[in-house]
């Protein structure tokens, strides 16, 4: 897993800048890898790093959000969706070049 990006708050402003639609991205949100984990890795242990994962960026974006609210989620998935789990590396800041 790589780190978790600097600033959060500027990452997810990069995100929304961006015209998804016109970069062929499906808008939905999972937290499932693009790669498969190696083969010595347990899924417990992945699990446990993603769930770190989203602990980082929820007290990074939305601290003071309730637990159940899902635009913090929402915001909180976006970032680690395209920060971890795509394949071209998670640069926010790619533009559609069309």
């Amino acid at each position: 897993m790589t780190d978790p990006v600097p600033d959060p708050s500027a990452y997810l402003t990069a995100l929304r800048a961006r015209v998804l639609e016109r970069e062929g991205i499906p808008m939905f949100l999972a937290l499932q890898g693009a790669a498969p984990p190696p083969a010595d890795a347990s899924p417990e242990a992945e699990g446990a790093e993603l769930a770190d994962l989203l602990g980082h960026y929820r007290a990074a974006l939305v601290p003071e959000a309730a637990d159940d609210a899902e635009a913090a989620l929402i915001d909180v998935l976006q970032v680690m969706g395209a920060a971890h789990l795509t394949p071209h590396g998670g640069d926010a800041r790619k533009e559609d070049a069309r």
